[in-house]
């Protein structure tokens, strides 16, 4: 009972000036194009609050609908408008989108890479976990003068490499650090209205993995923090992303890759264990026993 008092204390005085509004609306609505829409409110409740398994792995997040839903609540044409004011006010964002570089490598590449460099890591994905390394995409008669195409383009072809240079491993655990290392590098390098609303999905891709491992996996969430921690420490730290060319680094280790892009110094975080406890994978589970 005293809880509940000291809650009531705590809520009047927290809560002084609240003016409650009122609508002839017979549908929830808000001030937030987010929370008005019923897709993202359910979706975004299922990615930070439910449990993994292997009935519905990790990754299978993102067949649930939300990246459709984020496209309908930020129409292209207002990210596409976004980037025309950036150019304005970048120049090297501007010369960046003219020049419309993109990879054509393909997963027979990376095969003569030694072990152990950029393009030796990437080769073993490939080789031991079916990696694609262009995640899909069909590259035929792309034309990258749609900035916002490119953007998205260029950032799923790199998205791998970026595991590499901020020290995620290659499991759902090791997204952490990719995905905010780059959400805080477009938050270091780009206007606040335009990173923002890059990161709109992507942000909430990290922030499942963070959600559930406090409130499921207690075993795994000082790693989840360390992880957090590097993320934000590499992605501050380094020059934007998106301007890397990551053919020039495929010979080089992932410390000399580091260094060839004026980045900070980071580690692979071994986090294989904790990832088998979120993924609630008896396979990965055994392994991480031996």
């Amino acid at each position: 009972m005293k809880a509940e008092a000291d809650r009531k204390i705590l809520d009047s005085y927290l809560g002084a000036g609240v003016k409650r509004e009122t609508t002839d609306s017979s549908l929830l609505i808000s001030s937030s194009r987010y929370l008005n829409n019923p897709q993202i409110r359910d979706i975004i409740a299922t990615w930070l609050l439910r449990k993994n398994g292997p009935d519905f792995p990790v990754e299978a997040d993102h067949t649930l609908g939300l990246s459709t839903a984020m496209a309908q609540v930020n129409p292209a044409h207002e990210t596409a408008a976004l980037m025309e004011e950036e150019r304005k006010i970048n120049p090297a964002f501007d010369a960046w989108l003219k020049e419309g570089f993109i990879s054509t490598y393909t997963n027979d590449d990376f095969h003569k890479y030694a072990p152990g460099t950029v393009g030796g890591i990437i080769s073993k994905q490939i080789k031991e976990r079916g990696f694609d390394i262009q995640l899909g995409l069909d590259l035929n008669n792309f034309d990258p003068s749609n900035a916002y195409d490119y953007w998205r383009v260029r950032s799923r072809q790199t998205h791998d490499f970026e595991h590499i240079i901020t020290g995620g491993q290659f499991n759902s655990l090791g997204e952490i650090p990719v995905i905010f290392g780059r959400t805080v590098n477009e938050a270091t390098h780009l206007s606040p209205a335009l990173a923002s609303r890059l990161a709109a999905y992507t942000m909430f891709a990290g922030l499942r993995m963070i959600s559930r491992s406090l409130l499921h996996y207690p075993e795994t969430w000082p790693m989840a923090m360390r992880l957090l921690e590097q993320g934000i420490r590499v992605g501050r730290e380094s020059p934007p992303f998106w301007f890397f060319r990551w053919e020039e680094v495929f010979h080089l280790t992932p410390a000399e890759a580091r260094v060839h892009f004026g980045m900070p110094e980071a580690e692979e975080i071994e986090c294989f264990r904790e990832a088998s406890i979120f993924r609630e994978d008896p396979e990965m589970m055994a392994l991480a026993a031996e």
